[in-house]
């Protein structure tokens, strides 16, 4: 395969992993067994995630599947810091809002076809007014991430903030669809500002620093922001590239590569607060129970601590190994 022409597959096969299984008679053969290699990186990972992170551990090291979740609605997580989840699934991105004191920023507003069903209406619950969207951040350049940004830029005059190297992906041509009812591309967002590694985002009183994870696809982005809690100041980490290294060796490699640069990067701003933007793996719905039952003085249950937050990608990190090493068996 021609060098980076791999990034027109998606490194995450999303209707493989949410698809139903197949009657027996049309499965494919039984995988191989993982070899010595791919077991040990797994054992690895088993001793990481401990009892914390050991679901996260299953989905990413041995079965990466995952089913729809019932939308919860709008939440709010932190003082600063809200979620419109949608359907949260490895096919839907959560959208995550700060309402600052100059307006409304976003990460990641979804699907295209969501945004005037699950979007504008979550907003609305929380009270907030969609004409005062001024940014969008764009985590990486799939769909389900990028989606909504047109509709936003066109009726709102929203800046989009997406690195380079994913403004010139997401207008690589692509093949059509098979089949006669595939659907019509969604419109591509104009070309606005560029996100750069270590320059914040600053919106008012919300700031995002972004960080260069490519792997997932070329310009994906890992982001940090500090988020406030009953006043307290605590630092969000989200990986917003993915969290299954598939595709050639290269790609898998890169992944990793990337996970270890955010890693020092979440160490040196001391990152204690775990969020995805595909929260699926990470025990979102139990700690969105736990945010409603919680009383006052008892901990946010989205604040993991430091050392919790490193065991993170250091799980993901060895999840990938074995995904990189089950293509040498």
């Amino acid at each position: 395969m021609p060098k980076k022409l791999y990034w027109i597959l998606p490194a995450l096969t999303i209707c493989a992993l949410c698809a139903r299984p197949l009657p027996a008679q049309q499965q494919k053969p039984a995988a191989k067994p993982d070899s010595p290699e791919v077991l040990a990186h797994i054992e690895k990972a088993k001793k990481i995630a401990g009892t914390y992170w050991a679901s996260a551990e299953h989905f990413l090291c041995e079965a990466p599947r995952a089913n729809p979740t019932t939308d919860p609605g709008p939440v709010k997580l932190f003082d600063n810091f809200w979620a419109i989840p949608g359907a949260y699934s490895v096919g839907n991105a959560v959208t995550y809002v700060f309402p600052t004191s100059a307006g409304i920023m976003l990460i990641d507003p979804g699907h295209a076809k969501d945004v005037e069903t699950v979007l504008l209406p979550g907003l609305k619950t929380l009270g907030l007014d969609p004409a005062n969207i001024k940014v969008v951040i764009l985590a990486h350049g799939h769909e389900d991430h990028y989606g909504g940004a047109a509709y936003l830029q066109q009726h709102y005059g929203a800046h989009l903030y997406m690195a380079a190297a994913d403004w010139d992906f997401i207008n690589i041509p692509r093949p059509p669809a098979a089949g006669g009812n595939a659907a019509a591309p969604v419109p591509l967002p104009k070309r606005d500002m560029n996100a750069f590694e270590g320059v914040p985002i600053t919106l008012g009183d919300a700031s995002v620093t972004p960080v260069f994870i490519p792997g997932h696809t070329p310009g994906s982005l890992g982001l940090i922001f500090p988020v406030k809690d009953g006043g307290k100041t605590h630092v969000a980490g989200m990986v917003g590239g993915g969290f299954i290294a598939q595709g050639p060796a290269s790609q898998v490699q890169e992944f990793i590569d990337s996970i270890q640069h955010f890693e020092e990067w979440t160490k040196r701003m001391k990152v204690d607060v775990e969020i995805q933007n595909h929260p699926v793996f990470d025990g979102f719905a139990d700690k969105l129970v736990a945010l409603r039952a919680r009383k006052p003085g008892d901990p946010n249950p989205f604040v993991v601590g430091q050392e919790n937050y490193t065991r993170f990608l250091d799980l993901m990190i060895e999840c990938a190994k074995a995904t990189r090493d089950r293509q040498k068996d």
